[in-house]
């Protein structure tokens, strides 16, 4: 005779469809939580643990609210609140944004809110207890929670002048040293290269140049970052052979770039990679002004069938990149270096671009090159963080600067957050202190409120 599984009722189906794709040495049969058996399944109940997930307190994203005392969380859970909804970690869109507890994201193992599902024998009879024991990997097989991805990134890094000297006298550590921790935290940590690197080539005949010493390869790596775009307007600062060059340093890292190559398929080629079970695609692309100063255009970067440079942003292009992809992995993420300096809207071109990556199938768009944080558009069925401002950047601009933390599971974009920096007299960010952090958070909330009212 079958032995008698305990199961809630909002467990039912999935537990049955697992039982019929497994192979036990004992049959099971299911049996509502209030009937007698063999073992039960419980929800937070005493067991072995089967399966939990995260309980999130979420408020609207653009709310000013980042954490909250877990005493207070607990009276929230207990009694509600009129801003926070009470959600299952799988029930967040991004357009929601989950509370941390003294500090803790709901991803974080030492999180402390958890629904559990756990397995228990109700017999101390051998056979029993050895089957409850062999019952319970097939269970956390089946049941096992989506896996998740935590990326982050950060704007424009520009590692010439100061930080330049910096890292080629031997300091490589010093760019990054006081936000690395939190880049390193991630599964994989995406940056803007804004500079041409290595020693080749010679300055092209527009404003400001810039050219990071070899080192900066290493920098990069040291400092946590796993993926570097190369389209921007100062990729090609030194030519064709310094673009090759920093291909190559950054390779010999083990930092990938995206938006760059030897002609056009390489620079519109995805970097693919598998992280905890999905797949995720990066491209980039530059689609800048021309500069008003010197009168240069970046599109004559542009890769071509035969010769060297960037991928430019044109919405066909990039839809048809994004389309090409998208079958082949779980989520096209896409770069984008576009937008007006020091102004907060989005240009016509950079919405353009960005909309055609989602449209195309993308689920996020990481956006920089305005110099200054843009708000962030819950557009469609995908995110747009249309600017993250600089990161690591000697320049006369404003610090204010953020790491921004994406977690995608299945479906996409699960969650982000920004975490507030200033850039450092020299050109190296820190994160920010609370008094700092608050109102560069209250401007990106009202840009992206501006966005979403659209």
């Amino acid at each position: 005779a079958p032995l008698t599984l305990a199961v809630p009722e909002n467990w039912q189906a999935s537990v049955s469809e697992a039982l019929a794709q497994a192979t036990t040495s004992r049959s099971w049969q299911l049996v509502p939580a209030s009937e007698p058996a063999d073992a039960e399944l419980s929800e937070n109940g005493a067991g072995q643990l089967v399966w939990q997930e995260p309980i999130v307190l979420a408020v609207p994203f653009v709310t000013e609210w980042e954490d909250v005392p877990q005493a207070d969380a607990e009276a929230i859970l207990a009694n509600g609140h009129e801003l926070a909804v009470v959600l299952p970690w799988s029930g967040l869109t991004p357009d929601w944004k989950p509370l941390r507890v003294d500090g803790r994201f709901p991803t974080d193992a030492n999180y402390p809110f958890v629904n559990r599902l756990t397995l228990a024998s109700a017999s101390s009879a051998t056979n029993v207890t050895q089957a409850v024991n062999e019952l319970l990997p097939v269970l956390q097989s089946a049941l096992a929670p989506e896996p998740v991805i935590h990326l982050a990134s950060v704007g424009d890094i520009m590692l010439d002048r100061g930080l330049g000297i910096v890292i080629q006298g031997g300091n490589l550590a010093y760019p990054f040293a006081k936000v690395a921790p939190l880049l390193q935290n991630a599964d994989i940590t995406v940056g803007n290269m804004e500079s041409a690197m290595g020693t080749l080539g010679e300055p092209a005949a527009k404003s400001y140049p810039f050219r990071a010493p070899p080192v900066a390869a290493e920098a990069l790596a040291l400092g946590g970052f796993d993926v570097v775009s190369l389209a921007n307007n100062h990729g090609m600062d030194y030519g064709p052979d310094a673009l090759l060059q920093a291909i190559e340093l950054l390779q010999a890292q083990g930092v990938t770039p995206i938006g760059a190559g030897a002609n056009f398929d390489a620079a519109h080629a995805p970097y693919i990679t598998q992280i905890n079970g999905l797949s995720l695609a990066f491209l980039a692309y530059v689609n800048v002004p021309i500069e008003a100063r010197s009168a240069f255009d970046t599109a004559v970067w542009t890769a071509t069938e035969n010769s060297p440079g960037l991928a430019w942003a044109d919405p066909e292009v990039i839809a048809a990149d994004v389309t090409a992809v998208r079958d082949q992995v779980d989520h096209v993420i896409v770069v984008l270096h576009s937008g007006y300096e020091y102004i907060e809207e989005p240009s016509p071109p950079q919405v353009a671009a960005a909309e055609a990556a989602i449209d195309a199938g993308a689920k996020l768009v990481i956006g920089h090159h305005a110099h200054i944080l843009q708000g962030i558009d819950f557009y469609n069925d995908g995110v747009i963080v249309y600017g993250l401002g600089n990161f690591a950047f000697e320049i006369d601009g404003p610090p204010e600067t953020a790491v921004l933390n994406v977690w995608l599971d299945a479906e996409g974009v699960r969650s982000l957050e920004l975490i507030p920096a200033i850039i450092q007299e020299g050109g190296a960010p820190r994160l920010a202190e609370s008094w700092e952090a608050a109102p560069i958070l209250r401007q990106v909330y009202f840009l992206t409120r501006i966005l979403n009212s659209r």
